[in-house]
């Protein structure tokens, strides 16, 4: 614009006033240059540059990567098995979406696969691989055979207050498990001729099956239950084991951190990852191949690499695949996620608890590794583009925490290094219950978290509040009014009350 201005070589007064002119031009020059970026960040979010690509691009070598093949001619579970038949699809492609529907046929699944199991299956093929095994936690097996342990981290009472809860006439719909709990210590045990299986931390030793120690017989269903990859029953703490290898692979020596929630970033972030990293922290075992789940996301894999060190093995593991270890090193639990409740009938379900040794070790090496000169926001909102658990007004929302000086990012688009360093800047970090709040890990102590989520009842509100506790935090809740035919479900979209926000954010 300022090329059109007449040129300075001008007298007296006239002068002036073209140099008035000409400041006046350049100030709403650059208020449109405000408005146009607050624009910018609505439509694509922010996003920063980074001039030598992703911190892990080359800090391990596609040599160091073993990958164990899938045996795609079979079906890995019965849930798999099941997909592929003309009911599975018709369920997938045309019923799935209806939630009656789907409730139905979960509970038909739960119920009847089980029967099936125990009165069919086992007779009419491989009885003796199905057989019942009993189930065993790994501190238990530990002292029975007598296995010497190194211990990674003490064990550690951590307080649960409750989270403060917009709007505050809706506190009464957060109900703790508990005041406190105790998170246990980390040890890393070795156990000799052991079996390690694709889309499971469950491990095959001595005849028995290995758990880790914070798992609630009672209480909790497992994602390998749910898929078909194994029966428990609770009361008696036995296990049919429902996953065959017909032709496993063999390795002298390697730790495993394959765990069936491993895909999920939330569940990798705080259970799977914070035990890589705690493993990879010892010096004497440098070196040990690492073995993970087959087909995890490039950001997943960044984090491994960064933590696992360019002259470490990592064997990835196809869900259904058996690796057979003459000596595994098995960590033990360093934060646990139920992945569904047995009955809701029951109470004291946990929300979830994790170590806060582990945390403050995840924060600690990124604090030291990640240093950068760009200018990260301070205050960000993540945006969710995910197809369940949206906000109705999501537009509205941006619009208001844009005009209150926030970033608009969409983390799927940035690498795992960018996010870090992301959440390690952020004084105030906005967003909507999904899996990209697990990164408030690197978050400062001081900084603040407000998450919005449907208000329903028995839900784990105290999720991602036991999260910010470890990390040395807390967080905020804006409750939304659920929206659509059903309102039952977490899954629901929702509605987010824009003053309640604001009261949120002072």
């Amino acid at each position: 614009m300022n090329k059109y201005l007449p040129s300075n070589n001008i007298q007296g007064n006239d002068s002036d006033v073209i140099k008035k002119l000409r400041d006046e031009i350049f100030r709403h020059e650059q208020l449109l240059e405000k408005i146009l970026a607050h624009l910018q960040l609505q439509a694509d979010g922010w996003t920063p540059i980074f001039h030598g690509g992703t911190m892990a691009e080359s800090s391990h070598s596609f040599e160091k990567i073993r990958k164990i093949a899938a045996i795609k001619t079979k079906s890995y579970d019965g849930a798999g098995r099941l997909r592929k038949t003309w009911l599975g699809q018709l369920y997938i492609k045309h019923l799935k979406g209806n939630a009656v529907i789907r409730l139905i046929v979960h509970w038909v699944w739960r119920n009847g696969y089980p029967i099936y199991v125990n009165q069919i299956a086992t007779r009419l093929s491989n009885a003796e691989a199905k057989r019942w095994r009993p189930l065993i936690k790994l501190n238990e097996y530990v002292k029975k055979s007598g296995i010497s342990i190194c211990k990674l981290a003490a064990s550690s009472i951590v307080e649960t207050p409750p989270p403060n809860v917009f709007p505050i006439c809706d506190q009464g719909y957060l109900e703790s498990p508990h005041d406190r709990y105790e998170f246990p210590e980390i040890y890393v045990a070795i156990i000799n001729n052991a079996i390690t299986y694709g889309g499971t931390n469950l491990i095959l030793a001595d005849g028995e099956v290995i758990c880790h120690d914070l798992y609630d017989f009672k209480r909790d269903y497992t994602s390998e239950e749910f898929h078909g990859r194994t029966l428990i029953d609770q009361k008696s703490k036995r296990i049919r084991w429902l996953l065959n290898d017909e032709a496993p692979e063999l390795v002298p020596v390697a730790a495993t951190f394959v765990d069936a929630c491993a895909p999920n970033y939330a569940h990798w972030m705080t259970e799977v990852f914070p035990r890589i990293m705690l493993f990879c922290a010892e010096e004497k075992f440098r070196g040990i191949p690492i073995v993970v789940n087959d087909g995890l996301h490039k950001n997943i894999m960044e984090s491994l690499f960064l933590v696992a060190g360019a002259d470490r093995e990592i064997i990835t593991l196809p869900i259904g695949r058996e690796l057979a270890v003459g000596e595994l090193y098995l960590t033990s639990v360093a934060g646990y996620v139920p992945f569904e409740r047995r009955k809701n009938k029951l109470s004291g379900h946990s929300h979830g608890i994790f170590s806060p040794h582990a945390f403050f070790k995840i924060r600690k090496y990124f604090n030291e590794l990640y240093k950068s000169e760009i200018n990260w926001p301070k205050k960000i909102f993540l945006r969710r583009n995910s197809g369940v658990r949206k906000v109705t007004n999501s537009v509205e929302i941006e619009n208001l925490l844009v005009a209150h000086g926030y970033v608009i990012v969409e983390p799927e688009k940035l690498s795992f290094s960018e996010q870090v360093g992301l959440f390690l800047n952020a004084k105030t970090v906005v967003a909507s219950s999904g899996a990209a709040i697990a990164n408030m890990i690197f978050c400062q102590p001081a900084s603040q978290v407000i998450i919005f989520i449907s208000r329903q009842k028995n839900t784990s509100y105290w999720y991602w509040q036991n999260m910010a506790i470890a990390s040395g935090g807390s967080v905020r809740y804006v409750l939304g009014e659920v929206v659509g035919e059903n309102k039952k479900s977490i899954h629901d979209d929702f509605y987010v009350c824009p003053d309640e926000v604001l009261k949120a954010l002072s």
